[in-house]
């Protein structure tokens, strides 16, 4: 990814536009939400499936993140309080984490590098007390009151200087909730293998379908024939 002040504006806002609009920040308010109802069977449910959309998010945001090479300190003035701020961020992120930017890359796509063993902690398999005290710390990062000032800026038309000094505190604040997750094991995927009855209610309609016996019956309806089987 280039340097916000290395593109050409319009190029800058449509990147900027895109990052402070990740599906990560509503998936966040949603689950702040969940977190102040009282825990219960379909509470933790309904987290899980938020989590999952907040999971996803936070890889779309790597995905335009991940490729940033600039050292977020650059072009900041050394004793400005932002670049106190951002230094000791990064050296706490640089003196915890375990991980390389490759072996990031190949957890994000699903899979392990030998040289980075999955993490014993499974976030599928926290106790519900864990597993909400996770998502408060999650949910409560710097990045999300980051984004509000990310948003302001964008909304006021600010300079392309101003908007690069902000990303780069934006870009920390994404570091961060990486270095916040690096210990977990979590597969936004698992759980969501289809079940034997649904694919054999899948090729079946697909058959009778192709040898013109019926019209293609809505997915929707698929499920909720067999939820009243």
């Amino acid at each position: 990814m280039k340097n916000i002040m290395d593109m050409k504006t319009i190029e800058a806002l449509e990147l900027l536009q895109i990052l402070v609009n990740d599906q990560i920040f509503a998936a966040r308010e949603r689950l702040i939400s969940l977190l102040n109802e009282p825990p219960s069977s379909e509470n933790q449910e309904k987290l899980e499936i938020e989590f999952r959309e907040f999971y996803c998010g936070y890889e779309s945001l790597a995905f335009f993140l991940e490729t940033y090479k600039e050292d977020p300190l650059e072009r900041l003035a050394p004793q400005s309080p932002l670049a106190k701020k951002l230094k000791r961020h990064r050296e706490y992120i640089l003196a915890n984490r375990k991980t390389t930017l490759e072996e990031r890359m190949y957890r994000r796509s699903g899979v392990y590098k030998d040289s980075d063993p999955m993490p014993e902690r499974k976030i599928a398999a926290l106790p519900p007390d864990e597993y909400r005290e996770l998502l408060r710390g999650l949910v409560n990062l710097e990045l999300f009151s980051v984004r509000e000032r990310f948003l302001a800026l964008l909304e006021r038309d600010a300079s392309p200087a101003a908007l690069d000094v902000v990303f780069r505190e934006f870009f920390v604040a994404y570091e961060l909730l990486e270095l916040a997750l690096e210990d977990y094991h979590y597969d936004p995927d698992e759980g969501l293998e289809m079940c034997p009855e649904f694919l054999e209610e899948l090729d079946r309609r697909i058959a009778d379908y192709e040898a013109g016996k019926a019209k293609l019956i809505p997915m929707d309806e698929v499920f909720k024939k067999l939820e009243t089987e």
